[in-house]
């Protein structure tokens, strides 16, 4: 039984680690996106002593901690700044119950506190085992990445790309490549001919879906620059409130944007189960497009 136990707190290690991983490599790249996150890094660079803001300051306090994504794999990069999205252990709460741990009563329900530290107060530690109780309910554990958000996530990743390396390319066909509606996806071919009536709509949709999504991926990454991720919450225009020079974010998002392309596609396809739903290969470098 205590073989049980210390194996079931072994396997919740190694998927609060997984998961940590995940948000890290998720935050790796929208440092990456982020047009404010590069100003401070030409502004570090350049010396300048010219004044900033609050919100600069703040982007330049990010930027000392993570240092510059744009110049390093994220391999490299989660060895060395970004350790600290995974080294630090999580002091939120975690509850368990006897199907992870494989010991006790069905009805029990455990509270794991790592490292023995709690960040939540007291009044909300109670109301939330209160909320808890009598199930386990893992859509209210705060503070986690539900597995919607980080589809989603992702899926604003990878759009991302498509939309640098492709600026000329239809709105649409990149929607569908980047899988933005489930249920487009495997239907709506990202390279078919745009003459097929009978998908104007998917494609008038798809349309409105990618507005919507760069508009969240662009938020997200101004959010990330000052180290509040994730979160989709609109910033003030007025270059994100931010006083940088601007900044041309492409040539320096070049580097490493394949692999990071790449995965960011694969974790789509894991996270929408679309595998075998569509092409092994990205539609737009292997097939081209047909006009």
């Amino acid at each position: 039984m205590v073989q049980d136990f210390l194996n079931g707190i072994a396997q919740s290690t190694k998927r609060l680690h997984a998961a940590a991983l995940a948000s890290a490599r998720l935050y790796y790249n929208y440092l990456r996106l982020s047009p404010s996150y590069l100003a401070g890094c030409i502004h570090r660079l350049r010396q300048s002593r010219q004044k900033l803001n609050r919100q600069g300051a703040k982007v330049l306090a990010c930027l000392d901690q993570y240092r510059d994504v744009h110049a390093t794999s994220f391999d490299e990069w989660i060895r060395g700044p970004g350790s600290v999205r995974i080294a630090v252990p999580s002091v939120m709460p975690e509850f368990l119950n006897v199907q992870t741990l494989k010991v006790g009563h069905q009805s029990d329900l455990f509270i794991r506190f790592p490292c023995g530290f709690n960040a939540l107060p007291q009044l909300e530690l109670l109301a939330l085992i209160s909320d808890m109780i009598p199930s386990v309910s893992r859509e209210t554990i705060p503070t986690r990445l539900t597995p919607v958000m980080q589809k989603n996530l992702w899926r604003d990743v990878y759009l991302a790309y498509l939309i640098k390396n492709y600026p000329d390319t239809e709105l649409w066909r990149l929607g569908a490549e980047a899988m933005l509606v489930d249920r487009f996806i495997g239907k709506v071919a990202p390279n078919g001919r745009r003459m097929n009536s009978s998908q104007d709509y998917e494609r008038r949709l798809l349309v409105a879906t990618v507005v919507r999504h760069r508009a969240w991926a662009a938020n997200v990454s101004e959010n990330a620059a000052i180290d509040e991720f994730p979160c989709k919450e609109a910033i003030p225009s007025g270059q994100q409130c931010l006083d940088f020079q601007a900044v041309d974010l492409l040539p320096h998002l070049s580097k490493h944007s394949l692999n990071e392309a790449m995965h960011a596609r694969e974790q789509v396809i894991l996270c929408t189960g679309s595998r075998g739903r569509v092409s092994a290969e990205p539609s737009f470098r292997h097939q081209g497009l047909l006009f």
